[in-house]
């Protein structure tokens, strides 16, 4: 049986496909208990529910002080565009009457 140059192709991209998402885990990197998706909020006391009820200026201050990359995804009835990709440690907070109402890591 002679294969064709075009089936060996695609099944060397399967094949490395398949092997990459293996070596990358494929599985959840974040910390542990931070949230899933806008609107949630850690629980901890450590996390970023530590935010939440934070004046916006001692929010950003405190991320800051711990090196924490933030955004601001929210404020009042504003949404901004933010990109769509996950970092783990990044602080997304959403903001009403200049107290955090939301944040959430990602």
């Amino acid at each position: 049986m002679r294969l064709r140059p075009g089936v060996l192709v695609v099944a060397a991209a399967v094949t490395v496909g398949t092997v990459g998402l293996t070596a990358c885990g494929g599985g959840d990197d974040r910390p542990r208990g931070s949230s899933r998706g806008s609107g949630t909020t850690e629980t901890t006391a450590t996390g970023a529910g530590a935010y939440v009820g934070l004046s916006k200026r001692a929010a950003i201050a405190k991320a800051d002080a711990s090196d924490t990359p933030w955004r601001i995804t929210r404020e009042d009835d504003e949404s901004f565009m933010v990109t769509q990709d996950y970092v783990p440690e990044r602080l997304n907070f959403e903001i009403d009457d200049g107290t955090v109402t939301t944040a959430a890591y990602g």
